[in-house]
Parts: structure tokens; C-alpha cells; sequence
């Protein structure tokens, strides 16, 4: 009896896109759905994944998979990695867009919600950068596009967490871009100010005067313009002229200014506009135990 041998056709080019059924993510997949990539789109909601796959896939006529997971954990991370096995593809085109927000007093904002944040925003972009990169240096082609925020620029009191991990990134992926050059790899990231997304509501923060008075940038204008620049191998993309000069103009401006002012824009706010001020914090030393 001769064994059976079985023939396998080589895997074949995905575009990796994380957060992919809404805002910036959504778009992203259209853009590269609408430039012949295959893809694979990855979030936690399973029956939006699906809807989202069939339409990108009716729309543009390429092959969409997806895998729904939680990139908080290295067991989400794994099964990104299973399920362009299980589809024959290696990811040529990583697209780092899943994020979380929260807003208010950090003293207030539950353990774990700050802790996702860290991990979500950072750490799943590491982890999944860890494990494809080295197959697009080895292949000399392909590409890592990190979506940020002009946040990340500075610091940003009531966004102290979010900010901060906006902040590394931006700073892990220049340093990243420079140790690819000469490889055919490029590793980019997009700085975007407020773009209209259901992401403010969510942490609360749709009254802050940033979501009230900076011009928000509709996702569809930035998801074309971030995979044009990020196929040019920019390795920071600056999209909007008030973006620009903010992020620049950041660098000039002491410390003991941009704080305040970038507190005064992003504070919490009441639907009236009021500010919301800090609850009280009773000392754990100073229980009630009541009188004798």
C-alpha cells in the first residue's frame, strides 16, 4: 500500500485587520478589499465579523475570513495565527487598529479596564507584530500599519492611560521602522485627531470639549488616505493640517502650558457642559466602625 500523498498549494497573501467591523478598522478593510488583498478580519463580536465579511466580500470581489478573539490575551493572539492556517494564508499586511478608550479620573476607572487598555492597545500589537514580522523580512515584502492617535504626541490628562499607549506606539514603531530599513518591510503609523466614531461615546467622553470644538475626520477619508501613505512606506501619517500642526507644534510648548490646556480640552463634561468633578475617596484606614 503506497501512502497517500497529499498536495497542498502554498499559502497565499492576507491582509490582518484587527477592530475590523466598525470605524477606522471597517474602512481600513474596504480600502485594502477595494485593492485586491485578501483578508482577515479579527474582533470579538462574531456575528458582526460575519456581516462584515460578507459585505466587504460582495463589494469587492476578494476572499474575507475572519476570527473572532480577544486580543487582551495571548490565547486571542494564538488564534489569529490558527485561522490563517486553517484558511492557507501567512499575513503579508498587519493592520494593529483594535483599541479601547476610557475617559475621567484614573483613580476612578476600574483595574481592569485600564489594564485592557494596556493590553489591548499595546501589548496584542507586539505580540502579533512578534509573530509576523519575521515572515515578512524573511519573503522581503509586506508591512505592519499601526493605527495611533495625535494623542499619542502628548500628555493628556482624563486620557492618561489611552494617551500613554498611543504615546508608545508611536515611539516602538519608528524605532521599528528604522531596524526593517533595506529589508522590503515597512512599518507605519497613522496619528489621527477624532474621527467620527461611536469610540467618545463609549468612554464617555462625548461632551469633552475636544469632540465638541476639533474638526473630526470621517473614517472612510482617513482609511484612504492611511493605506496610500502606508503603501508608500511613510513611516508616520499625518492626515489633516490641524493634526499636523499639533503634533508639531507640541514639541515647542513647555509643559507647564500643555498640560493644563490639554486638560482644559479633554476633560469630562455633562451633557449641560458641566465639568465632572472627582468623587470623593474615603482613605481604607478610615473605616466607619461606628460609636461605642
Amino acid at each position: 500500500m503506497h501512502p497517500v500523498q497529499e498536495s497542498r498549494e502554498p499559502p497565499k497573501p492576507a491582509a490582518v485587520i484587527t477592530g475590523a467591523t466598525q470605524g477606522i478598522g471597517r474602512f481600513l478593510a474596504d480600502e485594502f478589499a477595494k485593492h485586491g488583498h485578501t483578508l482577515l478580519l479579527v474582533a470579538r463580536n462574531e456575528a458582526h465579523l460575519a456581516d462584515a465579511a460578507k459585505t466587504v466580500a460582495a463589494s469587492y470581489g476578494v476572499p474575507v475570513h475572519y476570527a473572532a478573539c480577544d486580543l487582551t490575551t495571548g490565547e486571542g493572539c494564538d488564534r489569529v495565527v490558527k485561522a490563517l492556517a486553517e484558511n492557507g494564508l501567512y499575513c503579508e499586511s498587519l493592520v494593529n487598529n483594535a483599541a479601547v478608550l476610557t475617559a475621567g479620573f484614573f483613580q476612578e476607572q476600574e483595574r481592569e479596564a485600564l489594564l485592557s487598555i494596556v493590553d489591548l492597545n499595546l501589548r496584542a500589537t507586539i505580540d502579533l507584530t512578534r509573530r509576523f514580522l519575521p515572515g515578512m523580512i524573511a519573503r522581503g515584502a509586506g508591512g505592519v500599519l499601526n493605527v495611533s492617535s495625535v494623542e499619542g504626541f502628548m500628555p493628556v490628562p482624563y486620557h492618561a492611560t489611552y494617551a500613554a499607549t498611543k504615546a508608545a506606539m508611536i515611539s516602538w514603531s519608528r524605532a521599528l521602522a528604522y531596524e526593517v530599513m533595506g529589508t522590503g518591510v515597512r512599518i507605519c503609523t497613522v496619528a489621527p485627531g477624532p474621527v467620527v466614531t461611536d469610540i467618545h461615546a463609549k468612554a464617555g467622553s462625548e461632551n469633552s470639549r475636544y469632540v465638541r470644538y476639533y474638526p473630526q475626520m470621517e473614517p472612510d477619508v482617513l482609511a484612504e488616505a492611511a493605506y496610500r501613505r502606508f503603501m508608500r512606506g511613510n513611516w508616520v501619517i499625518l492626515e489633516g493640517w490641524l493634526n499636523k500642526i499639533v503634533a508639531i507644534g507640541v514639541r515647542f510648548v513647555p509643559g507647564f502650558f500643555l498640560i493644563p490646556a490639554s486638560g482644559w480640552f479633554f476633560h469630562v463634561r455633562d451633557a449641560d457642559g458641566n465639568l465632572v468633578e472627582p468623587k470623593p475617596i474615603r482613605h481604607p484606614d478610615m473605616a466607619d466602625h461606628g460609636k461605642e
